[in-house]
């Protein structure tokens, strides 16, 4: 299979092309000289051609390189509690059992690569998680996360059922800044406990939807991500399922991050993890 790269082309956007990275934390990788070029450690703008061999933390990459990457982005519905990957597990292990599957256990594999998220979530947060092969869209979208739109729904207990949404702000000062919510609408709910839909301009505020209700007096007990950017939160999308994004949403993305498109050739992602083992099992059985 031929080359991903058939020019010079710089070291840590190749490695990021490939998932192993975002470009920042490529970077940093080399300036602690966890990446080797050949026979040296690699640094920040060294030049990959092919034939070169590029070792991470002592392991050979480079038959990841060779192989041409189909760039994918998956929606996950991250349950509350759900770790991103297993090094993030809580401090305490649950008493009565082993502690929950992270994010990254329950995607499926993907070929020479990993999956990096867009939008990374604290174990404590839930809703909408958008997950990449592509390190150089998850490096760019994270760099404009102040430019980007996102929505959340929150559970809150109001003092009546006929609480008027008017009445709450559209502004809140949170961490040190006054910050702007482009609209606060009902979404359902009974009695006192209420859920509203909050549409946010920054995608990292996550934490200022709760400021919002509080600065009002308000408890909240749930606080959602269901959008960010154009990619919706699918309503028949169960917690700790995934599916992929639409050739029309991947595409309106890539625009997003100053992308060129991807063109949908090369590797789709293979199966879950531990699935090809028992398929071998199965065989030999057979």
């Amino acid at each position: 299979m031929p080359e991903i790269v058939s020019v010079p082309e710089r070291l840590h956007k190749v490695l990021a092309q490939h998932g192993l990275g975002s470009r920042r934390e490529i970077e940093k990788w080399m300036l602690a000289g966890r990446v080797r070029l050949n026979q040296r450690l690699a640094q920040p703008g060294d030049q990959y051609r092919p034939g070169d061999r590029v070792f991470v933390d002592g392991k050979d990459v480079t038959a990841r390189l060779r192989v041409t990457l189909a760039p994918q982005v998956l929606v996950y519905h991250k349950a509350q509690g759900e770790p991103l990957t297993p090094s993030v597990m809580g401090e305490t292990p649950a008493a009565s059992g082993p502690p929950p599957k992270s994010v990254m256990e329950r995607l499926p594999a993907v070929r020479g690569a990993r999956w990096l998220a867009i939008n990374p979530m604290q174990p404590g947060d839930s809703g909408l998680l958008l997950v990449t092969n592509d390190g150089r869209l998850a490096d760019a979208l994270r760099r404009r996360v102040d430019t980007i739109s996102t929505a959340y729904v929150a559970r809150v207990l109001v003092p009546s059922p006929d609480f008027d949404v008017e009445s709450l702000p559209r502004a809140v000062h949170y961490d040190g800044e006054t910050l702007e919510f482009e609209d606060v609408e009902p979404a359902g709910g009974e009695g006192t406990n209420r859920w509203f839909r909050v549409k946010v301009a920054r995608a990292h505020r996550r934490a200022a939807v709760r400021a919002l209700f509080e600065s009002c007096g308000l408890k909240v007990s749930r606080v959602i991500q269901v959008r960010f950017a154009n990619v919706e939160l699918p309503r028949d999308l169960p917690r700790g399922r995934h599916r992929a994004l639409t050739p029309a949403q991947l595409a309106l993305l890539y625009r997003l991050a100053d992308l060129p498109p991807p063109d949908g050739q090369g590797v789709p992602p293979g199966p879950r993890r531990g699935a090809r083992r028992r398929s071998s099992q199965r065989s030999r059985r057979s």
